[in-house]
């Protein structure tokens, strides 16, 4: 006779075992699929390729593979060629939108366990999906992403109120989390910091909880704080972006690929030769990937200020400091690295608009 503990530690074994299993098994049943092969791939990317496929019968594949590390979820797309040997995707439905809409979805999420795909090519409604939390809190929430979120307080506080709620109700959902990924430039540290603590902890354990977290930690807590890093110059030299022995410092950020960027640099020329140097430093600062990139391009430019290159070993921190979710961007920063006025992209309106605030600071200070 088996003792009762020793039949407890078999249970909690198995509940253990399930739990951790990394095992995905994605079985489709589409009528209509004459295609020989299903190819599955990352959506992250349009140019990712097939990571698995699944021999075709009857319309009926199935897919399975197991990570060797701890598996969250990922967005996902299903593929196939058609008889013209063209590339044709498995759209999915969605059944939390009006059937009058059809909209259907050529990525969806998917986790470990058992995700099904069923449907009907012939028809226009899309395949109907099934696979558990993650799958459903995508199909439910599959705009999140896309909210813009309001340069107007009132607006984004509501906006995070409302991010706050759908996190609330699947605490470890991937598609949540990949949506706050992509705000985490545009919301202010307290809200970020107070949605990601919603996340369960399986989530802030994955890829994107991770590196989510290491962007909040670098990210200063005041905006108008300044952090005054050290980056190159063209000859490797380090640099601080700040002098502080100056009233007032004008740090660009662009890149060479970057055609707004280029476009502001006559007007940022003419700012620049408005002003007493004794007062003002320019400094431009380039976000390129690559040293080589960078060099030519800065040197056709001719600017007559400081250049530097951002190192890619800090880059990701250097993102999180200065919000670098889009370029150009111009920080007015004074002596005591305050940021005194911010502009975010490239305005043909915006020259006298900057040559006012720095006369008038300057005159003041």
């Amino acid at each position: 006779m088996k003792k009762p503990y020793y039949t407890i530690l078999l249970m909690l074994i198995s509940v253990f075992s399930c739990k951790h299993d990394n095992t995905v098994i994605i079985k489709g049943d589409i009528k209509g699929l004459k295609s020989k092969w299903v190819y599955y791939k990352p959506a992250y990317s349009f140019f990712s390729k097939a990571t698995d496929s699944a021999k075709v019968a009857d319309g009926k594949f199935e897919i399975r593979f197991k990570r060797d590390t701890p598996f969250f979820a990922d967005l996902v797309q299903l593929n196939y060629l058609d008889e013209k040997g063209k590339q044709q995707f498995i759209d999915v439905a969605n059944p939390y939108e009006p059937s009058k809409n059809h909209s259907r979805y050529t990525f969806f999420v998917i986790s470990s366990g058992i995700t099904t795909i069923t449907g009907d090519l012939s028809k226009t409604e899309g395949a109907i999906l099934k696979g558990g939390p993650q799958s459903d809190s995508f199909l439910k929430n599959i705009t999140l992403p896309y909210i813009r979120i309001s340069k107007d307080g009132i607006r984004r506080t509501a906006q995070a109120e409302r991010i706050k709620k759908i996190i609330s109700e699947n605490p470890d959902s991937y598609w949540s989390l990949l949506a706050l990924h992509g705000f985490r430039f545009y919301l202010d540290h307290s809200q970020l910091k107070e949605l990601f603590n919603s996340f369960g902890d399986e989530a802030k354990a994955s890829y994107y909880g991770k590196k989510l977290k290491r962007f909040i930690d670098n990210q200063p807590a005041d905006k108008n704080q300044f952090a005054n890093s050290v980056f190159n110059d063209a000859d490797e030299k380090p640099v601080n972006l700040v002098d502080n022995t100056k009233k007032l410092n004008m740090v660009i950020f662009w890149a060479s690929w970057c055609s707004p960027c280029r476009q502001e640099i006559p007007s940022l020329k003419r700012i620049a030769a408005r002003f007493n140097k004794d007062d003002i430093r320019f400094v431009s600062v380039s976000i390129d990937a690559k040293k080589e990139n960078w060099l030519p391009v800065m040197k056709a430019e001719d600017m007559p200020w400081q250049q530097l290159i951002i190192p890619q070993q800090v880059f990701s921190k250097a993102q999180a400091q200065y919000n670098l979710g889009f370029i150009p961007q111009v920080y007015l920063v004074n002596n005591k690295n305050i940021v005194v006025k911010k502009i975010d992209g490239f305005d043909n309106g915006n020259e006298e608009r900057v040559k006012t605030f720095i006369a008038d600071y300057l005159a003041k200070n």
